[in-house]
C-alpha cells in the first residue's frame, strides 16, 4: 500500500489542502474557504475539514488508509479546545495516520525551514511569530484581541479611525481620507453603524487603501504602516534572543509583500542586525506537509 502525507493550511481568507508523497512531491491539492474557528465557529471548521478531506481523497483516488501522517496548521487553533477537537477529527477521518493540529504559523516555519532552525513571521489579516530550534517551537505575539497590531486588520482599522477623526475635525483630511471615502462610498460618520458590524476580513480590506495612500505620499498613511511595522520588528528583535549569531526570518502574508512595509521593517524599525529576512519559495501548505513528515 502506498503512503501519503496530508498538509492543511487554514487562514483567515482560505484553506489549502495538500496530499504529497514522503519526498514532499505534490500528488493532489485543493483550496477552499477560510478556516479560523474564531471567525466561522468550530463546528463550521470541522465541517470544512471533513468535506474537503473527503473530496480531495476521492478526486485523487486515494484511500483514507493510505494517509500515514497529517498536520493541520490553522489560524486561531490555539484558542480554547479547538486543537483537541481538530486532532480528534483528523484521527477519526484518517485511522492509519499520525495526526497533529496547531497554529498556521507552524506551516510557514516548516515551509521555510523543514530541516534547519529559523523564524517565521506572518503578517496578513492577523500577525504572529514562531521560532524553530531543533524539535522545539516557540511563539511570540499574535494573541488575538490582546495583541492585534502589525497586520492588515489593524492597518485597515487605523485608517478608518483616522478618517473618523478627520470627519469631526480632530485631524486634517488628505489623500488617505479621500481614497477611503471613495472606497466606502458614504460619509464616514453616517456609515459608522455599518463599519461597526464589519468582520475582521472586511476591515482588513481597507489596508490596501492605506497602502495606496502611502504610495501617493500621504503622511498619515505612512505613519500607520510604520507603526505596525515597529510591532513586527519587536517580534523579530525578541526572536533574536533565541540565537547566538545570525538567523533567518521567513516573511509571509500580503502585508509583508508590499515594498512600503518591507522598507519600514528593513530600514526604519529593526534593532537587531543579525536577522536575515527571506521569502520562502514554498507555499505554507507544503510546510504543513513537512511538519506531517516529522510525525512519522
Amino acid at each position: 500500500m502506498k503512503k501519503y502525507l496530508l498538509g492543511i493550511d487554514g487562514g483567515g481568507s482560505k484553506t489549502d489542502f495538500l496530499i504529497c508523497d514522503p519526498e514532499l512531491n505534490e500528488v493532489a491539492r485543493k483550496i477552499s474557504s477560510r478556516a479560523n474557528p474564531n471567525d466561522i465557529g468550530i463546528d463550521a471548521l470541522e465541517a470544512l475539514l471533513r468535506d474537503n478531506i473527503s473530496l480531495l481523497l476521492k478526486e485523487a483516488s486515494i484511500d483514507k488508509g493510505e494517509i500515514c501522517s497529517a498536520y493541520a496548521g490553522i489560524a486561531g487553533l490555539t484558542s480554547s479546545d479547538y486543537a483537541k477537537r481538530v486532532n480528534a477529527l483528523l484521527a477519526e477521518l484518517l485511522p492509519n495516520a499520525r495526526v497533529d493540529a496547531l497554529h498556521d504559523g507552524i506551516n510557514v516555519l516548516y515551509g521555510a525551514f523543514p530541516f534547519e532552525d529559523g523564524v517565521s513571521v506572518i503578517c496578513g489579516t492577523g500577525s504572529s511569530c514562531f521560532i524553530k530550534k531543533g524539535v522545539d517551537i516557540y511563539r511570540i505575539g499574535g494573541y488575538g484581541v490582546f495583541d492585534m497590531s502589525g497586520n492588515g486588520y489593524e492597518i485597515g482599522r487605523a485608517g478608518l479611525a483616522y478618517a473618523l477623526e478627520c470627519a469631526d475635525g480632530r485631524a486634517k483630511e488628505g489623500i488617505l481620507t479621500a481614497l477611503l471615502h471613495e472606497k466606502l462610498g458614504d460619509d464616514f460618520v453616517r456609515a459608522l453603524d455599518g463599519l461597526l458590524k464589519m468582520s475582521k476580513d472586511e476591515i482588513a480590506s481597507f489596508a490596501r487603501t492605506v497602502f495606496d495612500a502611502a504610495e501617493k505620499g500621504d503622511e498619515a498613511a505612512n505613519t500607520i504602516i510604520e507603526s505596525n511595522m515597529r510591532f513586527i520588528a519587536e517580534l523579530i528583535n525578541r526572536a533574536a534572543d533565541y540565537f547566538d549569531g545570525e538567523f533567518k526570518v521567513a516573511l509571509a502574508g500580503g502585508i509583508l509583500n508590499n515594498p512600503i512595509s518591507l522598507g519600514f521593517l528593513k530600514y526604519g524599525c529593526m534593532v537587531t542586525d543579525r536577522a536575515i529576512l527571506i521569502k520562502s519559495d514554498r507555499a505554507p501548505v507544503f510546510g504543513a506537509a513537512a511538519k506531517a513528515l516529522t510525525l512519522l
